[in-house]
């Protein structure tokens, strides 16, 4: 698979509409462990002060600061639930669970997902 990665990559190096992560051996809860870590550690040093804490530095001491929250997360499977991926991130993103397995996922696949989402009224946690 790696050689197929990379591949795809390379393809791709210029694009600048879509970000996409392909999260492997990833734990979200050992992510957000790491960012209190992290910032414990900078309090302790002095250079932050607990109410100097918020949302945003909180996202920017996660793994994925330099990237934007996923406006769409493909859970491939059927499976239902988000399974410790990016449960910082996702709070506003909208979900797909197609039942294809992700080795089968088709470029058609991505089509159907893309029109998915297309068809969703995000609201941001807003209500109607």
């Amino acid at each position: 698979y790696r050689h197929y990665l990379a591949e795809a990559e390379r393809e791709t190096a210029d694009g600048e509409r879509l970000t996409l992560i392909l999260a492997l051996n990833y734990s979200s809860r050992s992510e957000i462990t790491r960012a209190v870590q992290h910032l414990v550690r900078e309090a302790a040093e002095g250079r932050l002060q607990a109410d100097q804490i918020t949302e945003q530095t909180i996202a920017g001491a996660l793994d994925t600061a330099a990237y934007p929250d996923p406006d769409l997360i493909v859970r491939t499977s059927g499976e239902q639930r988000l399974s410790n991926f990016l449960l910082w991130q996702a709070s506003y993103a909208e979900l797909w669970f197609p039942e294809v397995l992700w080795p089968d996922f088709t470029e058609a696949d991505f089509d159907r997902a893309m029109e998915e989402y297309a068809r969703r009224d995000r609201r941001f946690g807003l209500v109607k």
